[in-house]
């Protein structure tokens, strides 16, 4: 009787001479193909792969408030805003400076690659974004009064505020070369736009939100920025928004493949 075993190695020989690849001992025969059903990476038999394209990253999002600006077309749950016109001083009232720095700072973002909203004193309901900044001018009958300020809300879920704060004042000093005064107001830090837990009309309590008083209108000093050169102090909040968020754009998750 012949043994089996005496071909084998010869059979094997042939086999391969022939094209057939065998597995070794312990490995896997094959990698699942869309012939075989390819079970094992989501390829459907008789279709070729469809493979995913990385998504677009997705760029991070800024409101810019101009404080009072369209101030008489708030709600009836802000009434009290509409009977706050603001300050005035140099020739302009205060609406016509924030709105300016406004758009001034939301150009410099955009050219940085943020998604920026130029916000009117009414903000949309439970509005989200990546950073809020309302904007607004000091007013004093003393006119020797100078300098700025930025404040976070009493009430911060996002714990980030604080940050956002302290980042955006010291690069608008930093710019500005403006004298910072170290006391935010009460009225500053309980600032409508932050109080969701009263208005509508407020931010969502995930959004980091803080206001700045970017000088006091009512100086001839501070009007030297705030009137002759209000793209200085844009190009300081500019700056602090821009270092506390890092990059403009942020990757999404990859989709998943395509059946």
């Amino acid at each position: 009787m012949i043994k089996p075993a005496i071909y084998l190695p010869l059979i094997v020989l042939l086999l391969t001479v022939a094209g057939f690849n065998l597995p070794a001992r312990g490995t896997p025969s094959s990698v699942p193909s869309a012939e075989d059903g390819g079970e094992g990476l989501g390829i459907s038999a008789g279709r070729p792969a469809i493979l995913a394209e990385p998504a677009a990253p997705e760029p991070l999002q800024v409101a810019l408030q101009a404080g009072h600006w369209k101030a008489s077309e708030a709600p009836d749950e802000l009434s009290g805003v509409r009977r706050n016109g603001g300050t005035r001083g140099g020739g302009k009232y205060e609406w016509e400076v924030n709105l300016e720095i406004a758009e001034l700072a939301a150009a410099l973002l955009e050219e940085g690659g943020y998604q920026v909203e130029v916000l009117p004193a009414t903000v949309p309901q439970r509005y989200k974004a990546d950073a809020f900044v309302a904007i607004h001018a000091d007013g004093n009958n003393d006119s020797s009064l100078t300098g700025y300020r930025v404040a976070s809300p009493r009430r911060d879920v996002t714990r980030k505020a604080g940050e956002l704060a302290e980042v955006l004042a010291e690069a608008y000093g930093e710019v500005t070369g403006m004298r910072r005064l170290p006391v935010a107001t009460r009225r500053m830090r309980g600032y409508y736009a932050f109080r969701y837990n009263r208005y509508r009309h407020s931010i969502h309590p995930t959004t980091v939100g803080v206001i700045i008083e970017t000088g006091f209108l009512t100086s001839p000093t501070d009007q030297r920025i705030l009137v002759g050169n209000p793209a200085l102090a844009a190009q300081g909040i500019f700056e602090g928004v821009s270092r506390f968020l890092g990059p403009a754009e942020l990757p999404r998750l990859l989709p998943e493949p395509t059946p």
